[in-house]
């Protein structure tokens, strides 16, 4: 019994290995332009992204990233997103999408709209750092 746990087990920890990707490219910096109106930012970024990065009134304790990128085809796969938020006065934020790129490309071209919510708790004047890391699978 204990030896077939053992084996579930390192079958999990393989397959989590194998789909977290591996960085295979540049990781973009993602564009911050400050919004007129509300307190916040416009974020643009590779992959067609598209968002704002808000709080609904200076004071509030959340920060609300939402946004949505427009891949070229469905091969492509968001992974779980990354806050780091550095303890420093004010803090220092890292946002970084993780996106598995397709194995193969598809030549059929169908757009896959993907939406995002973050919440990110920082002072209003926090600095933010967006990135985009693409990720391919590396098979052994």
């Amino acid at each position: 019994m204990k030896c077939h746990a053992y084996t579930v087990w390192m079958a999990v920890l393989g397959a989590a290995v194998l789909l977290s990707g591996c960085p295979c490219g540049p990781e973009e910096q993602g564009e911050l332009t400050p919004l007129s109106g509300p307190f916040g930012y416009l974020v643009t970024g590779p992959w067609n992204f598209e968002g704002t990065l808000t709080k609904e009134h200076p004071g509030d304790r959340d920060w609300v990233l939402e946004g949505r990128f427009l891949f070229p085809n469905p091969g492509y796969v968001l992974l779980a997103t990354q806050v780091l938020v550095a303890e420093s006065y004010p803090e220092h934020v890292l946002i970084r999408f993780n996106v598995l790129l397709p194995v193969q490309e598809i030549t059929i071209p169908v757009i896959q709209e993907e939406p995002v919510r973050v919440t990110v708790r920082a002072d209003d004047r926090a600095s933010f750092n967006i990135r985009f890391q693409p990720r391919c699978l590396r098979m052994p």
